[in-house]
């Protein structure tokens, strides 16, 4: 099967549209400023801001026919996949069978921040406040960009925090691979907001210079937000149609370093192992690479560990003639984080047809250690089909309500660090291996309807009370969406496929069928898929909607071959 790209849109710091985003990557100008548009009290931090305000991105959205009050998110989300379905050609009727996958995390994070001390203090107005309630979900950014722009069929929204948009389009490949579509629409957005500054700012790794991506003097990340979309067809779809190719998709794979929730293993385990896989599907060695679009943050930790995995795969510099250097186009956007492996894919794009290279290789790592790396091919590439005829096996769902003790698994050191439902989740897992008589799974997955609420909602009441102060660096590692699937990797040394679903009220049932995928394309052998939610203090419980309800579910079950 050779799966063609037709399709680009984007929207970052370096400017609106594709061809001023293509402009600006090949002079180097970059896009990264003291914040404008962002209104924070820290001024210390520079920021790959998008230009413009949000009520101009409401404008220039749709010819001005967008509906006020809508998030960055989704706005910018909107504009960088309205542009990829017009440079692909598609007709309304063929955007209307299209199916959509979109990376993100935070979703309408910056509304809520906005409102959220109004809610906290005088109580939540379901008139007034309702729109913005349902804006706030991961999974509500993509039904409005969907929705937006035509599309008729349930997205899925995928949420492993910095490598969501690029596990989004790993996604819609092996979607095109199992013959569930012929079309699908792929990337991620994100918008800067002060939970993520304040978050990574808690961290200690932002840098108060423009930042230098395996500079030996590096120093830190810059923050940065943006959007961009890939149409990925067959390319027999796209051969019908007379499509214009920008390139094809060669190999992929997502791998989990199973070290820590936000620093890089020493020896870049997870970041070798997705590099690793990525060539053996494209069935090409190291040196067929000629550029390598990096991670590349900028930050001590991340880039000596992304380094020692392309150095333990490709060979020192000084070994091979052709060892690709890496590089990081994040010192033009910021890191754009849940966007990033998306823009990144563009730009890699880009600099595939500007420089006459015939493969190249994009890496997208996220918190928990979810890395994943994607080839492109200038030249038609054959990607291997999904299995067929494969039977899976559906043990029993083991559910776990109550309060659970984990000494029986877990030194009492490493089991007060959980939280409760971490603690659920964690027992229920190996619970199921159990039954399955496996001591580790081969992937994990998992799906949520609104995330790890109780962090999220502990750091958003930090910034009623303390403003932008006192963010706590545990709480803010533990609010990502997949900081449960990294937890549930990192304790049982899975360093497998690791992806978490954010969708609406029944992803649990729609992810379990996307949990499958791994079986079907011979990625696992086992998958190990949990759901989690969770009911918190200090958030709006509308009970009367089924897609808004909280509750506290944990669940684990194994899926395997036959």
């Amino acid at each position: 099967m050779r799966i063609a790209i037709t399709g680009i849109g984007i929207i970052s710091a370096l400017g609106s549209g594709k061809e001023v985003n293509r402009a600006r990557l090949l002079t180097g100008e970059s896009g990264i400023t003291m914040p404008h548009i962002l209104a924070t009290e820290h001024r210390e931090w520079p920021v790959g801001e998008v230009t413009l305000s949000t009520e101009e991105l409401t404008a220039l959205a749709d010819g001005g026919q967008m509906p006020e009050g809508l998030s960055r998110t989704i706005l910018l989300g909107h504009l960088a996949a309205n542009e990829a379905l017009t440079d692909a050609g598609l007709t309304a009727e063929e955007v209307q069978g299209l199916k959509m996958v979109n990376g993100t995390t935070v979703g309408g994070m910056d509304r809520t921040e906005q409102v959220f001390g109004r809610w906290y203090r005088d109580g939540f107005d379901p008139t007034r406040d309702m729109p913005v309630y349902l804006q706030h979900p991961a999974h509500a950014t993509t039904r409005y960009i969907s929705d937006l722009c035509g599309m008729k069929n349930d997205p899925l929204t995928l949420s492993t925090a910095c490598s969501s948009s690029m596990n989004a389009i790993i996604h819609g490949v092996q979607m095109l691979q199992m013959g569930n579509a012929e079309r699908v629409l792929t990337g991620g957005t994100e918008a800067l907001t002060l939970f993520h500054l304040n978050g990574f700012a808690s961290l200690g790794i932002l840098s108060e210079n423009v930042c230098r991506p395996f500079a030996p003097d590096r120093d830190g990340i810059n923050l940065g937000e943006g959007a961009a979309y890939l149409l990925l067809e067959t390319e027999s779809s796209a051969l019908k149609r007379g499509a214009h190719v920008y390139g094809y998709i060669a190999g992929f794979a997502n791998r989990c370093d199973a070290y820590h929730l936000t620093a890089s293993s020493p020896d870049g385990d997870g970041a070798y192992l997705a590099m690793k896989h990525a060539l053996r599907m494209a069935g090409l060695q190291p040196d067929h690479i000629e550029y390598i679009n990096a991670h590349g943050t900028g930050t001590p930790n991340n880039d000596a560990s992304e380094s020692h995995a392309i150095e333990r795969l490709f060979g020192s510099p000084f070994v091979s003639p052709r060892w690709p250097e890496p590089r990081s186009t994040k010192s033009l956007t910021g890191h754009t984080t849940s966007a990033s492996g998306a823009i990144e894919a563009v730009f890699s794009l880009m600099l595939m047809r500007e420089r006459g290279y015939k493969y190249v290789m994009t890496n997208a790592f996220g918190f928990g250690g979810n890395d994943s790396s994607l080839i492109l091919s200038a030249v038609p590439t054959e990607l291997p089909m999904a299995r067929e005829h494969l039977q899976v096996r559906l043990e029993p769902i083991v559910r776990v309500d109550e309060d659970v003790d984990t000494t029986a698994y877990l030194s009492p050191m490493v089991s007060r660090r959980l939280s409760p439902q971490m603690k659920r989740l964690y027992v229920a897992a190996r619970r199921a291996l159990e039954q399955a008589g496996l001591e580790k799974p081969d992937a994990v997955i998992v799906s949520t309807v609104w995330g790890r609420m109780q962090p999220t909602v502990a750091l958003l009441k930090t910034l009623v009370l303390n403003g932008e102060s006192e963010f706590s660096p545990s709480l803010f590692m533990q609010s990502t969406h997949n900081a449960p699937a990294s937890t549930l990797a990192i304790l049982l040394g899975c360093h497998g496929y690791n992806a978490t679903f954010a969708t609406h009220h029944h992803s649990y049932e729609q992810a379990k069928t996307n949990a499958m995928m791994p079986l079907f394309t011979d990625d696992a052998k086992n998958v190990l898929y949990c759901t989690y939610d969770e009911e918190t203090t200090d958030w709006p419980q509308l009970l009367d909607n089924e897609d808004n309800q909280l509750s506290n579910i944990t669940t684990a079950q194994i899926l395997s071959c036959n």
